[in-house]
């Protein structure tokens, strides 16, 4: 892995219903949004595999669901935007929303969770690049 990204999750002081997030969400997609949206997931799974830090920012562009969810989430749709102007390499909701997933070089995470609107919190997470394991 040529990455060792941080994470910062901006967390809004609202929270917001799963269901109601999905039920917003249409029954059915065009097929070219379908087919844009499984493209960037190998693009990420690519950029994320080859350090390639630009590729990010395009490879969480969305089709399907988040222009949706930020739309009944106007301050997640800003604490997103505030993060990539920030420098951050990538954004996106977390889950159905309304927190915010913000990845960035370490040494940019204070700097940008500092841009982040201050109706929520930040906590500075680690990507664990081991997982679990078993000690015997």
């Amino acid at each position: 892995l040529h990455l060792d990204p941080a994470m910062v999750m901006w967390v809004p002081s609202f929270t917001t219903s799963t269901d109601h997030s999905r039920g917003a969400l249409p029954d059915v997609v065009p097929m070219a949004d379908a087919v844009f949206n499984i493209g960037r997931t190998a693009l990420f799974v690519a950029a994320v595999a080859a350090g390639d830090v630009t590729a990010l920012r395009a490879a969480t562009e969305d089709r399907l669901h988040q222009s949706v969810r930020l739309a009944h989430a106007e301050p997640s749709r800003v604490a997103l935007d505030a993060a990539l102007r920030a420098g951050a390499w990538a954004a996106w909701l977390s889950g159905s929303g309304p927190t915010v997933a913000v990845m960035c070089a370490l040494d940019d995470a204070e700097g940008i969770a500092a841009q982040l609107p201050p109706d929520g919190h930040t906590k500075l997470l680690r990507i664990d690049h081991a997982g679990a394991t078993l000690s015997p």
